[in-house]
């Protein structure tokens, strides 16, 4: 029999060592797992709430840049950095209260379970919004997106070995775990994966809806690296005599989706002319740039020296540590050179 949840949440208001005072959120949550009560309460603070809801890109799948569709990582909602304290703590309280991986799982499952499931329409006036795992504890409910989140961000820290499922139209995660009886698994990389529901109460480790029971399944990939994205690019250059080499610049801004650090960052600009497989290169400048934090947003100018001619083009190299290189390649804004 399903229980009625009680899910109580308050504002209070706390000094802090600057005697600034901040806001804090209280969610005291209980729900039921395997016929026996648990219950947790948490503080959450205004301001990672809030930079979770306001500051942190929340489209699920695709963000359209320059007309083309770049993949996020989705991993960029379970293992963000500034929540990491905070949901490794709910991690602790779990792991002492279960002794075996597969207890784990269960309780923590049933956790996510109990958050009733609401539409992102519905909830937040959207179409498509992921919320983090903060977002989805302090706003008490979450579409099948936020669950996964929040259940997956919870096992990482638990060290439990998961993966997404990504079905048609749902998103979904099975863990690798002793202990599951059921019979049906997802073989990925030599492992068994168990199916696991989190929309609502009810479904144990391995039972599958019988809506996606026998449906096209695949693994979502783990990217485990940023998603750098660069928004905006613009090249100037400032007229020369024949000759001479031109004054010139990049404008580009960085942003960081996560998760995690992107570090190691180098840009390297090429300025040339005719076929690419054969071309003439009129100018070459490498950068180093500052590492930049999951979240934020950076405007990078960058200055250098080239010969400019007609029909010249730009090639923009980006790589790092822990990001996919990227490639660039746009015309130039010609500027005539002067005779002597």
């Amino acid at each position: 029999m399903r229980k009625t949840l009680h899910l109580l949440i308050l504002m209070l208001f706390t000094v802090t060592a600057s005697a600034q005072p901040q806001g804090w959120y209280t969610v005291r949550h209980s729900w039921d797992c395997n016929g026996k009560n648990y219950s947790i309460e948490l503080e959450i603070s205004e301001e990672l709430y809030d930079y979770y809801q306001n500051e942190r890109e929340h489209l699920a799948y695709h963000y359209k840049i320059e007309n083309a569709e770049t993949p996020i990582n989705f991993y960029s909602f379970i293992l963000s950095d500034y929540d990491r304290p905070f949901i490794r703590d709910i991690a602790d309280r779990f792991s002492e209260r279960a002794f075996t991986d597969f207890d784990k799982v269960n309780l923590a499952m049933t956790f996510v379970q109990s958050f009733p499931y609401a539409y992102d329409d519905d909830s937040k006036g959207e179409d498509e919004y992921v919320r983090y795992p903060v977002e989805t504890l302090v706003d008490g409910c979450g579409d099948c997106e936020d669950k996964v989140a929040l259940l997956a961000a919870i096992l990482h820290e638990m060290n439990i070995d998961f993966v997404l499922l990504s079905l048609p139209g749902h998103l979904a995660l099975a863990v690798h775990c002793d202990g599951v009886k059921a019979e049906r698994y997802i073989g990925f990389e030599g492992k068994r994966y168990y199916y696991v529901e989190t929309t609502m109460e009810g479904w144990e480790v391995g039972q599958v809806p019988p809506d996606y029971a026998f449906g096209e399944v695949e693994v979502y990939p783990d990217l485990g690296t940023p998603t750098l994205l660069v928004r905006e690019m613009r090249y100037e250059s400032k007229e020369a005599r024949v000759y001479e080499k031109a004054d010139c610049s990049l404008q580009l801004q960085l942003h960081n989706l996560g998760p995690g650090q992107a570090t190691g960052l180098q840009l390297t600009v090429w300025v040339y002319q005719g076929p690419t497989d054969n071309a003439r290169v009129l100018g070459e400048a490498a950068f180093r740039l500052l590492d930049l934090p999951e979240g934020q947003r950076r405007d990078e100018t960058l200055s250098f020296r080239s010969f400019i001619k007609e029909n010249a083009k730009l090639y923009v190299e980006l790589k790092g540590d822990n990001i996919e290189p990227q490639q660039f390649d746009l015309p130039l804004n010609y500027s005539k050179t002067t005779r002597r």
